[in-house]
């Protein structure tokens, strides 16, 4: 089997100090790697009033390098991390990091940082940086117009830089592979970023698939983390040639989730619009073709040590994210489906089925399964991207779906994927305010659902020889649905109970 990046070359935290710090030769743009003035050369005072000096900045940076770099590795490795990368982005790395914080709150530098990011005379690939891993957080702190406008920001400074360019990294990193790789990283986690706030928000159009992408795809994690850059990644094309190929090849598992968002951006194209059958069947052979793609040693999304390959944890996620919002709007769950917006789970309107309605509502049905199965892991799931909490609740929305349609016999499991994903929605909670929004909305939803008067939980009801989850041969109407009511509930509805650090209002309310 043939290896992408045989030859690696180390960094050392000196180098990339001088690089950051030096103006760039004439090969290319000087102002993407400014003269940056170091924290340590504000007095005292200064920085004493300053809110980044409220935290203990190196305990929430290693926080954030802990839990939240591995979903989204586009900085440095932590080794090489330093007082060289320009303030507005440590703030922003340090306003993350208090969100794992059990003794320090992010948001004193709620409002400085979103400020330093308006900046537009720093055009530089720092900025779209920061501008990008700040939109991740304040939606996931239940700001989703905000996280969204944010994103947009980084990405049209991205293209306006040139980023989208093979030779941007080059020309740019100071000779030096961990920061080209920093840089080709960034273009993709844009691309990654927006496809998933795509799915979310049902918008059908990419501004970073308007572009050529011409930037080399990412190497292999533990060789970023380790500070040994490949200098022969592989391309966007020469990834998807893999399919023909006479002999296998290995590549990281980034291209495995820059390929998953691929076909989340076709399904999004004709999500909420009419497509011929073919098309419609295109996109879902692409998708059941992707996990056969991925090659054995990568099946295991766990290894040896107990660890998870995060970034292809994402490239499942979003693999089943996208069979649901293929399916489920041509198939009779979207008759039980909210009607009423819920976050991260909007709702969509019925398509015309191109297949039968049950095979299309078995498909999502089972994509919500597979969902839930990752829910399943044992790992920590603060160290999971904080989007993984819009998949928890997509799937539960179309198991609560399938638990309506479905007989008394398979409401146990039903029941138990909710309460797993309930769990982890408390969990995810702890850090991220959405979770704790959501929350509130499907405990509600499940106790209605799974208390529901027409069928009780027995010892014999949760022996059934036979349960397929796919809702067959049922149907059922919206005013045969007890749970709708509640989408009806401002107070369920809104995000106004949930300001920012208060994750948890009284449900009893």
């Amino acid at each position: 089997m043939t290896t992408f990046g045989q030859h690696g070359h180390s960094i050392t935290s000196d180098s990339i100090a001088a690089a950051i710090d030096t103006p760039l030769p004439s090969s290319g743009p000087t102002y993407i790697l400014a003269d940056k003035l170091p924290v340590s050369t504000l007095t005292d005072s200064r920085r004493q009033t300053r809110p980044e000096a409220i935290l203990d900045s190196e305990h929430v940076v290693n926080l954030y390098y802990s839990n939240f770099h591995p979903a989204h590795p586009i900085l440095l490795p932590r080794h090489m991390y330093g007082q060289n990368y320009p303030s507005y982005l440590r703030l922003v790395v340090q306003f993350i990091g208090s969100h794992y914080s059990a003794s320090q709150s992010g948001d004193p530098l709620r409002i400085q940082t979103a400020t330093a990011l308006k900046d537009s005379s720093e055009r530089t690939a720092f900025m779209v940086q920061a501008r990008l891993l700040f939109a991740i957080a304040v939606h996931a702190r239940g700001e989703p117009n905000e996280g969204l406008a944010m994103l947009q920001d980084a990405i049209e400074l991205a293209i306006s830089l040139g980023m989208n360019a093979k030779s941007f990294s080059s020309s740019n990193g100071g000779s030096i592979p961990c920061l080209e790789e920093s840089f080709r990283r960034t273009w993709w986690e844009l691309f990654v970023v927006e496809g998933i706030m795509s799915a979310i928000h049902r918008r059908s159009m990419m501004k970073t698939t308007t572009v050529a992408s011409e930037v080399l795809l990412p190497c292999e994690d533990s060789t970023y983390t380790d500070g040994a850059c490949f200098s022969d990644s592989p391309t966007l094309a020469q990834f998807a040639e893999r399919h023909f190929a006479e002999e296998e090849v290995s590549f990281s598992s980034s291209c495995y989730r820059i390929e998953a968002v691929q076909i989340l951006s076709r399904v999004l194209s004709i999500a909420n619009a009419e497509a011929h059958p073919d098309e419609v069947q295109a996109i879902d052979n692409s998708l059941a073709a992707w996990t056969h793609y991925v090659p054995p040693e990568k099946r295991d999304l766990i290894s040896n040590s107990g660890e998870v390959d995060e970034l292809l944890f994402q490239a499942h996620m979003v693999i089943h994210w996208a069979t649901i919002l293929l399916h489920m709007p041509r198939s009779e769950l979207l008759s039980v489906h909210p009607t009423a917006d819920i976050f991260c789970a909007k709702g969509d309107k019925q398509m015309p089925s191109t297949d039968t309605k049950h095979a299309h509502a078995s498909k999502a049905t089972d994509a919500s399964k597979e969902l839930s199965n990752l829910a399943a892991f044992r790992c920590p799931v603060q160290k999971h991207t904080p989007f993984f909490i819009c998949a928890l609740v997509i799937a539960s929305v179309v198991q609560l779906a399938a638990c309506t349609l479905h007989n008394c016999r398979c409401m146990y499991q039903h029941k138990d994927r909710i309460t797993l994903v309930v769990g982890l929605l408390k969990s995810l909670s702890l850090n991220w305010a959405c979770a704790g929004s959501v929350l509130v909305k499907i405990k509600k939803i499940a106790a209605k659902v799974l208390k529901s008067e027409h069928c009780t939980m027995t010892v014999a009801s949760t022996q059934c020889d036979s349960c397929t989850d796919s809702g067959l041969g049922t149907s059922i109407g919206a005013e045969d649905v007890p749970w709708l009511e509640f989408f009806d509930d401002p107070t369920i509805m809104s995000f106004d109970r949930f300001a920012p650090g208060l994750l948890f209002p009284d449900e009893g309310s």
